[in-house]
């Protein structure tokens, strides 16, 4: 029976039911954060042309950037956070006079990645209870937007941090992907429904040889 009718059935996702967790942020901006952009990706297409005929071929995956935005508390300074993490990706303010090893760093990739650790979006049921999860895969950021002061606006300030990643991971309860047959409770021996404990499955892990899956690189069953 559809949710609609049951006052007893399943309920809906809702859009409030969520929490982040970014581990490079004090707290790990569980507490403060105050939306998130669920990942998002585009395919290319190519075209070929025949008479008057157009067909269309699939292409590459890309993943889009995401957007997390938090409250800044004043502890734990969100915006020190970020400022943070700029540093540990390799960033150095140009002073002048410098001439230790450490002055010439550069940003790098697995430096900024490190810095953040996977980043996860996380739907809720009313019970606490995780939906689903999204982890964004090598994240590193890729911009930032302050609000700015004004004496005609009481609203808190806010820190809006863009992302980039390789590539999404998603899991819930019961998926069934790309003829995976995950469509009970249990999936390889792992329940789900237990919030913190090691009970999500990236999206296409259960898949093996011959499931009909394409798995990412890396991928496997993983704790999160």
């Amino acid at each position: 029976m559809a949710f609609w009718t049951d006052s007893l059935g399943t309920e809906p996702k809702r859009q409030f039911r969520f929490k982040v967790i970014f581990p490079g942020m004090p707290d790990g901006g569980v507490w403060y954060a105050r939306s998130a952009t669920k990942p998002t990706f585009t395919v290319s297409q190519s075209e070929h042309k025949f008479l008057n005929h157009t067909f269309y071929y699939p292409g590459k995956v890309t993943w889009n950037t995401s957007t997390i935005s938090f409250a800044d508390p004043a502890n734990p300074d969100a915006t020190g956070g970020i400022m943070r993490i700029l540093a540990s990706s390799g960033y150095r303010i140009p002073d002048a006079g410098g001439s230790a090893p450490e002055d010439f760093r550069t940003m790098g990739k697995k430096n900024s990645v490190n810095s953040l650790g996977d980043i996860q979006i996380i739907g809720l049921n009313e019970n606490g209870e995780k939906n689903e999860v999204w982890t964004l895969h090598n994240a590193f950021v890729v911009g930032l937007t302050l609000n700015d002061y004004s004496y005609e606006s009481e609203d808190l300030s806010t820190v809006d941090v863009e992302l980039r990643y390789d590539w999404a991971g998603f899991s819930n309860k019961g998926t069934d992907y790309a003829g995976g047959g995950r469509t009970g409770e249990q999936d390889g021996g792992i329940t789900w429904g237990a919030l913190g404990g090691n009970d999500d499955v990236e999206l296409g892990s259960s898949l093996g040889a011959g499931a009909g899956g394409v798995l990412p690189p890396g991928s496997g069953p993983t704790s999160s």
